[in-house]
């Protein structure tokens, strides 16, 4: 077989693994053997194969540590919700039960402050604990 077609074969199958983890680290390693799969149909050797592997998986590690630190994060999907009104539907001691999205969720109150008589916007997301307050 081939080398240009056990570097795209491995290529195929880290891609495919990918679709299963979302975290796209796998996508970039499958692009370096996908690189390094036409470089060895071009004829290079199989330094010149690994070193564009190595290059391009570096490079991508590095880009999407990058990403990831500039807010490619699952937090930003909390702060969507920071700032949404909720209803209360049931309250005691700065701890309940509030209405949002269709759906009961536990919460707090931010602070001893909080009036639930006023409404209640959502301040901080913990988990699946709002932290509410006026």
């Amino acid at each position: 077989m081939s080398t240009y077609i056990i570097w795209w074969i491995l290529a195929f199958a880290l891609v495919a693994l990918e679709l299963t983890t979302g975290t796209f680290y796998l996508l970039v390693y499958g692009l370096a053997a996908a690189a390094a799969g036409i470089a060895a149909w071009l004829g290079m050797g199989l330094v010149a194969q690994l070193v564009i592997a190595a290059i391009i998986g570096i490079a991508g590690t590095l880009a999407l540590r990058k990403w990831r630190r500039a807010g490619g994060t699952d937090e930003d999907l909390q702060d969507l919700d920071i700032g949404q009104l909720v209803m209360v539907e049931n309250w005691k001691d700065g701890r309940g039960q509030v209405k949002y999205r269709g759906a009961l969720w536990d919460a707090e109150a931010r602070d001893a402050s909080v009036d639930v008589s006023k409404p209640l916007y959502i301040r901080a997301v913990r988990g699946t604990l709002l932290v509410v307050g006026n």
